[in-house]
């Protein structure tokens, strides 16, 4: 699993987008809209983000989305975190398939380290709090 809820938003906003036959969502995915509209794993290009929190398979065309702007995730990072990381515009990176928070970069910003204490241990990559600072809408 990529990400996983850490603390679940102050409302159900959900949405149900269409994703081709063929893309496989897994639990924990950050989900983004290729250029036909159509549901899939983010990437590290993608500007606009909500989170799968079940998985669904190939063969299904309807995938629900949570697009809640308080949900609150938890991921790893690309590197370890470190205070000066807190309350910071990040990227979204793919490393193997598996979606993880890029902890340096701020290009297309659509991620948002919390401020808290608890937004991650220094000197840890596991554990990174995060909101999605730019949600499908």
């Amino acid at each position: 699993m990529d990400f996983k809820v850490y603390r679940s938003g102050s409302s159900d906003n959900t949405m149900t987008l269409e994703k081709a036959s063929a893309t496989i969502i897994e639990a924990g995915d950050l989900v983004a809209l290729d250029a036909s509209w159509l549901a899939i794993k983010a990437t590290a290009a993608s500007t606009a983000l909500a989170f799968c929190e079940g998985g669904w398979a190939d063969w299904e065309t309807e995938i629900q989305v949570s697009t809640d702007p308080e949900l609150i995730l938890s991921g790893t990072g690309d590197a370890v975190f470190a205070e000066a990381q807190r309350w910071t515009t990040v990227d979204l990176v793919v490393n193997a398939w598996v979606q993880q928070i890029d902890v340096w970069a701020s290009l297309v910003d659509v991620l948002k380290i919390l401020p808290s204490t608890d937004a991650g241990t220094v000197g840890s990559a596991a554990g990174i709090l995060v909101k999605i600072a730019k949600p499908l809408f």
